[in-house]
């Protein structure tokens, strides 16, 4: 039975790839399947159902939001796999190559000619006794610079990632058990589903070029991104909660800790942790710390706060100000449509995911090394 498996990192097919027309009927039935399922995740209600396969105008992509040339990553596949060197299992990295249907792979491997036959996730062949994890190279990168903070596979123990990664294989063997996102799990069957609203998804996560353009005009321009942050004077404060009664500088790194939604939740909830992180340097270090994913592509040796710096140079940011308005601007949100936004909330969402692989892998190194 013909059947699709998924890139073990982001979760996206590599084929079945399918933009729809720019005809009215066609476009005005999409823009009413998305308008359907907005309204129904706004109205915390059951998703509309997936449509069917007759429906050809709606399980499509929208034209001006993804073209042939910004989905063609998703279309090259490499794999990570165990093969025998010497006596020994030994983990690698194949080359580049394509999926071709049924859950096998045909990829270049070394200096041979012709490509080589792997299964996905299920179960080895002659060339592997195990399956091989498929995904594509640009996920493999952002995996990589989740675990090392560079994209060198030299600097992962890739049979320890290896172990990880079949480990958390899910039932049907098509993909891992990940947060991918609700529009990626929707899109999963036995075939990918194109569906309309969900396009960031299939946008390439590193190749943003217009990001930083996009960035550098908002932080000059963004008015509100200016507001002067407050000068806070903690030396005759008395304590009124557990918070209070600690060093600003303790008090700065617990909340360092905290992701920005469980952040947001502590605000709210606590008068004193809302005057403290008001203060523009906790915001500089949180953005630093709780948007990994905000990197610069073509200068990745650049921290976020030197991009940010580079942005609006002259210019005094609310550090607060800029963290909110990039995590909402960011978001992978379901009927994104901004094509400069979409490639890096497709960053944002893969990074969660690895994010969860890093936590197995560190384990086991950890575990390894003891």
């Amino acid at each position: 039975m013909a059947f699709d498996c998924y890139c073990a990192i982001c979760g996206v097919g590599f084929s079945g790839m399918r933009i729809g027309t720019p005809s009215d009927a066609t476009a005005e039935r999409r823009r009413q399947y998305v308008e359907s399922v907005s309204r129904s995740l706004d109205s915390a209600e059951e998703r509309p159902p997936v449509p069917q396969d007759g429906e050809e105008s709606i399980q499509s992509y929208d034209p001006r939001l993804v073209d042939q040339d910004n989905i063609a990553w998703t279309k090259q596949v490499h794999c990570l796999g165990m093969h025998e060197v010497k006596g020994k299992n030994k983990a690698f990295v194949s080359g580049p190559g394509y999926y071709a249907d049924a859950g096998e792979l045909a990829v270049k491997m070394g200096q041979r000619a012709k490509r080589t036959y792997f299964n996905c996730y299920g179960f080895g062949t002659d060339e592997a006794p195990g399956p091989v994890v498929p995904f594509h190279w640009c996920c493999f990168e952002i995996l990589l610079r989740s675990l090392t903070g560079t994209t060198d596979p030299k600097d992962v123990d890739l049979d320890v990632l290896y172990d990880v990664m079949m480990g958390m294989c899910n039932s049907s063997g098509s993909a891992l058990r990940l947060a991918y996102g609700d529009d990626v799990a929707h899109a999963q069957g036995q075939y990918w589903r194109c569906l309309p609203g969900a396009e960031f998804s299939v946008r390439h996560p590193t190749n943003t070029p217009n990001l930083a353009k996009f960035m550098q005009t908002q932080l000059k321009t963004n008015k509100p991104l200016h507001t002067p942050s407050k000068n806070l004077n903690f030396d005759t404060r008395t304590p009124k909660n557990p918070f209070g009664a600690l060093p600003a500088e303790l008090v700065y790194q617990i909340c360092s800790f905290l992701p920005g939604s469980s952040l947001k939740s502590l605000i709210q909830a606590s008068p004193f942790i809302h005057l403290l992180t008001n203060d523009d340097y906790f915001w500089r270090s949180f953005i630093e710390s709780d948007m990994p994913w905000l990197f610069d592509s073509t200068a990745p040796a650049e921290s976020l706060t030197q991009i940010l710096r580079n942005s609006a140079p002259g210019v005094d940011l609310n550090h607060k100000q800029v963290y909110t308005w990039l995590d909402s601007v960011t978001k992978p949100k379901y009927g994104l449509e901004d094509p400069t936004l979409m490639g890096i909330a497709n960053r944002r969402r893969i990074w969660g995911a690895c994010e969860e692989l890093a936590k197995g892998y560190r384990a086991v190194a950890v575990s390894a090394a003891a």
